[in-house]
């Protein structure tokens, strides 16, 4: 038979641009435009100032003036206000729409200008985008027979504000090009935006109607194959519609060829269609290419279109993630925001994920994620009575192995992501599984198979949803959110109509709008049948979820690291010596300044900001805030010392009393803290061809006159740490060019070859008390780095500190430690354990892992002899075995030059160290110290709360007091080996007597004494503290605990 039909879907697209769409709107006539730049610093204004409604008089008086179609507005960055007033016809029939061009490109959805559109009340009306483009003035209300004013006045005149933001396109075509615009007054020409169009039309539903069902059957029939009766049958339908068509009648031919459509249309899909659950969706990314305040006004544009989506179609779902982002509409936009608590209580928007923003997923420390959670979580309680049962995160670059046991342990059921579908070198083999954590805690899991978090519901997707779904023998369900996502944008009417269309279609999966609840509840209820019946063909991930990309993002932006972790560290003293002085002294509870200091470091744990992937605007502002908010927590840390009695800013030989002695945080096991005693100061000597030697009685120490570290011996057992031959401490520097991404990756080839920095401007033989080192100065191309390398006296601890002055550009600079250690694995510190890596690459996914994240600590060992390596900034790392040997690379710096072209220039501090004869537990000690912020001697005292070793090894984590005011205290622990442990809880004298102790979930609930019968966010966890029928609570002190591998345990004492 002939292919009467070879060219059909070219004709549609044709036929549909040309000759439907121009008719979906027929053009009534133009509008009067003014317009007011805002002034100064072109910063927004508030939207009641621009409007003449709440003058601001620093900002200066609104001054519109006439604007014509073509001119040009802007520059980069700046706001500028329309006001558009025009008249139209009260007896149009049909719909009317204002129609706008701010000057889009056909591309990138909240990537480049927006706008969002006022009545002259302030209300908002919606948002503006290259696809949100029409303002509909007027419907048609067809049950009453007669048009509705809406935003018409009797007269059909109108009057509307579009504050239009003319924010830069920084990931254009092609993508990644170098550009200066992501700082506001950038010297680098910009080509402002021009208004390019501004006309009422006439709405013609029935010609959109056309458009929507020749789009879903076009699409359909262009990704079923020839094989399939079907896709002909479409084609020839297509091609009869087309013919039916008439643009010269388009109205009425557009009913005829509807008519044509509609058996094709009413065709159901298979019985055994796969199901897939459609929930409206924005990923808005708190910042990236585009500052934090943008994002507050993204949010009110995005927000807007979803509600008017929402009332204009009953059956959809809006998902929205993330409290920051409920909570900025609270602050700014509180009109808004009561709209959306309204469409929550009527289960239409449905908050999702419970955590503060979307976080890296990697990076932050235990205690950053657990208050993710819980301050996302309370938010959403305390705002709209809901708590999030899913961990959606959608779009972080990695997932740490703690967080199925953190999600279960805040009462989440289930775990969300599509990030993994980005992998570079291998598949990952499901989309609905067990995520089993580190600890073993199994969490529902589902990556959405069309991999994608903002998809359009067109066939292509649909199709591929189907198609890429790993577990099609065990499961049938899938999600798909859909929206325009990272810049905001959401959903569209253009979706809408997909959506209803592939509802039950011929050839395509069933497509139902539903809750991601309603969708998790039923795929994982077929997963847990199908393990009744076959545990074996129930799958289960173990460990971490390794993103296979976006590896750089461990070290891009070095300041974001550095501050966050120095932010961590002085929070943890801070709740403590807080904690400590309301229970002792009965000094107040800075709960309100410690909660707002929390809500801003977890909002710069986004992950675009902490990763280092924004714009420099972004990580200007984020670097201001890191200071501001460490000189807080110093403030705070001071206050509480002051409360409890402290003696004078003492120092012993230049060191400040860290966070072992007395009332500080206890990281060691009752009666191991570091007395601070003088140690014997370090023996200097002369070695061969200009070497100098360190020995301290505990370390030997030889650095050649190269700076170069050849020869490190353990005393206390006679153990060369340094390979034979071999030199530690060496810089090396890489040409870090990635074929993508240039913040977010570090490639496969970059490590391929390096140039060894070598050079020796200066060496000079150094001491500071006890301590003794050797100070090395290294140039290379425009940059400095200083090196001095210290032997820390009676500590067994041999400690480089880095000053760096950068200048370099798409380079990565690292630091290798090869050590005499022959291991198998590496032991990487993660949240509340570590992960073991092997050495030695024997598949796939191992080879994927040349990179991959550390946190305080790398251990590595061979019998019964270990050795830990230390940090105080840095995450990435590479570690493989050399023979006899273990090779540890830090990777300190790099130079991106997109989103930020100057990322990381200029000045950088650091420190590492190497830590011989360390197991899991000295090496978790030592980096707790390495780790602690400097704070004034404190007298000797106890404690607040300490426990008891018996076996095995667990440490108090944090101590603070309980969110909800009650006074009593809240105690982190966990194990840190792997193993198991038991211990005594050995609150201080300072608590009363007859304090008692209970177990809690992560956000201070009461566990229940018995194991549930049905599943629930507690079912399959352990707990340290045993449930008994007659009540969980006991005296606190001596109570017995008893840990799981790295099981988390959060203890609730009232005093």
């Amino acid at each position: 038979m002939h292919n009467h039909f070879s060219r059909t879907l070219e004709r549609l697209d044709r036929v549909r641009r040309e000759r439907i769409l121009p008719q979906v709107h027929r053009r009534l006539g133009g509008v009067e435009i003014e317009a007011w730049a805002v002034g100064d610093d072109g910063e927004p204004v508030s939207p009641r100032h621009a409007l003449g409604l709440t003058p601001e008089p620093q900002r200066g008086r609104p001054d519109y003036r006439p604007f014509a179609l073509g001119d040009a507005w802007g520059p980069a960055w700046s706001t500028t206000w329309f006001r558009i007033r025009g008249k139209v016809e009260p007896r149009t029939p049909g719909p009317i729409d204002l129609l706008l061009d701010l000057g889009w490109f056909d591309h990138s959805v909240g990537g480049h200008c927006e706008g969002l559109v006022f009545t002259p009340d302030g209300t908002i009306v919606k948002g503006l985008h290259p696809r949100q483009t029409a303002i509909r003035l007027r419907e048609l209300r067809e049950s009453e027979g007669a048009a509705g004013t809406g935003l018409l006045d009797s007269d059909g005149r109108f009057e509307l504000y579009v504050e239009a933001a003319a924010n830069p396109l920084l990931l254009g075509l092609p993508p990644f090009v170098v550009t200066e615009h992501g700082e506001k007054g950038a010297q680098e020409p910009f080509e402002q935006f021009r208004l390019r169009r501004a006309e009422t039309a006439e709405f013609s539903p029935e010609v959109y109607a056309l458009l929507s069902d020749l789009d879903v059957l076009g699409g359909l029939a262009a990704e079923l194959t020839e094989d399939e009766p079907r896709h002909w049958r479409l084609l020839r339908g297509i091609e009869h519609a087309l013919d039916v068509y008439d643009e010269a009648d388009a109205e009425a031919s557009a009913h005829r060829a509807r008519a044509v459509l509609a058996p094709l249309l009413a065709a159901p899909a298979h019985s055994s269609a796969h199901r897939i659950t459609a929930v409206g969706h924005a990923h808005m990314d708190s910042a990236w290419l585009w500052p934090l305040r943008e994002t507050v006004r993204k949010l009110a544009r995005t927000v807007s279109n979803a509600l008017a989506l929402l009332d204009a179609h009953p059956d959809l779902v809006y998902t929205m993630s993330a409290a920051q982002h409920f909570a900025w509409l609270e602050e700014h936009y509180p009109e808004l925001f009561a709209r959306v608590r309204d469409h929550v209580e009527r289960g239409r928007l449905v908050p999702v994920g419970g955590m503060w923003v979307e976080p890296d997923g990697v990076i932050p420390t235990g205690e950053s994620l657990v208050r993710q959670l819980t301050y996302g979580k309370r938010y959403f309680l305390d705002r709209f009575g809901i708590e999030a049962r899913e961990v959606w995160l959608p779009d972080s670059f990695g997932y740490s192995g703690a967080l199925p046991q953190l999600a279960r342990r805040a009462g989440a059921r289930w775990f969300l992501t599509q990030k993994i579908s980005w992998n570079d070198t291998t598949t990952f083999p499901h989309h609905s599984f067990w995520w089993e954590g580190i600890d073993g805690t199994r969490i529902f899991t589902h990556f959405p198979p069309a991999e994608t978090y903002a998809a359009e519901v067109t066939a292509r997707e649909l199709r591929h949803a189907v198609t890429t779904f790993k577990d099609k023998a065990i499961a049938s369900h899938s999600l798909l959110p859909y929206g325009y996502g990272d810049g905001g944008g959401g959903p569209t009417r253009e979706m809408a109509e997909r959506l209803r269309r592939f509802a039950d279609l011929e050839g395509a999966p069933r497509v139902k709008s539903r809750t991601p609840a309603e969708f998790f509840e039923d795929a994982e209820a077929e997963l847990r049948e199908v393990e009744s019946v076959a545990p074996p063909l129930a799958p289960v991930h173990r460990g971490e979820l390794y993103l296979e990309l976006h590896r750089g993002t461990l070290t891009s932006q070095v300041a974001m690291k550095r501050h966050n972790r120095a932010c961590e560290s002085l929070l943890r003293a801070a709740e403590y010596l807080s904690a400590a002085a309301t229970v002792l002294r009965g000094a107040p509870y800075p709960k309100d300044r410690l909660d707002e200091i929390w809500r801003g470091v977890l909002l710069h744990q986004f992950h675009d900001i902490l990763p280092g992937t924004s714009i420099s605007w972004v990580h200007r502002e984020a670097r201001d805030t890191y200071r501001a908010t460490e000189a807080r927590l110093r403030e705070l840390i001071d206050e509480a010392a002051k409360a409890l009695g402290t003696a004078t800013d003492e120092k012993t030989h230049g060191r400040t009393a860290k966070q072992t002695a007395g009332l500080l945080p206890p990281f060691v096991s009752a009666g191991t803290a570091d007395t601070e005693r003088e140690p014997d100061p370090v023996r200097i000597a002369d070695g061969e061809a200009g070497a100098t030697v360190l020995d301290d009685g505990l370390l030997r120490v030889v650095i050649d006159a190269d700076g170069h570290i050849t020869s490190l011996v353990d005393l206390r057992g006679g153990r060369e740490v340094v390979p034979p031959g071999g030199r530690a401490g060496v810089l090396q520097l890489f040409r870090d060019e990635p074929v993508r991404w240039d913040a977010w990756d570090v490639d496969r080839h970059t490590l391929w070859h390096f140039q060894v920095i070598d050079d020796v401007t200066s060496r000079t033989v150094v001491r500071d008390g006890p301590d003794a080192g050797v100070e090395v100065v290294r140039r290379f191309g425009a940059s400095t780095v200083t090196l001095t390398m210290w032997l820390r006296a009676g500590t067994g601890r041999f400690e480089t500190e880095c000053e760096a002055d950068w200048q370099e550009r798409e380079r990565l600079l690292k630091v290798a430690l090869p050590v005499h250690v022959m291991a198998r694995t590496a032991r990487y510190e993660t949240q509340y354990g570590y992960v073991e890596r092997p050495l030695l690459v024997n598949t796939g996914a191992q080879d994927a892992m040349f990179e991959a994240a550390m946190h305080r600590y790398i251990q590595v060992a061979d019998g019964d002899y270990g050795l830990a390596i230390l940090n105080d900034t840095m995450y990435g790392a590479d570690a493989r075995a050399d023979r006899d040997s273990t090779v540890v690379r830090l990777s300190l710096l790099r130079g991106s030059r997109f989103p930020d072209p100057d990322a990381d220039v200029g000045r950088h501090h650091f420190r590492w160290a190497l830590l011989p004869g360390a197991d899991v537990p000295a090496a978790v000690e030592a980096a707790s110290l390495f780790n602690a912020p400097d704070i004034a001697a404190l007298p000797p005292r106890e404690p607040l709360v300490a426990i008891e070793p018996l076996t095995g090894h667990a440490i108090v984590d944090w101590v603070k007091l309980a969110d909800d005011g009650s006074g009593d205290l809240i105690v982190r622990v966990y194990e840190t080996q792997g193993g198991r442990a038991r211990a005594l809880l050995r609150p201080c004298a300072g608590l009363a007597a007859d304090a008692v102790v209970w177990e809690t979930d992560l956000l201070e609930r009461e566990l229940p004494t018995e194991q549930p019968v049905e599943d629930t966010a507690e079912d399959h966890l352990s707990t340290a503290l045993p449930r008994t029928s007659a009540g969980a609570r006991r005296p606190a002190d001596g109570a017995a605990l008893e840990l799981g591998p790295f099981q988390v345990a959060t203890l609730r004492i009232a005093p």
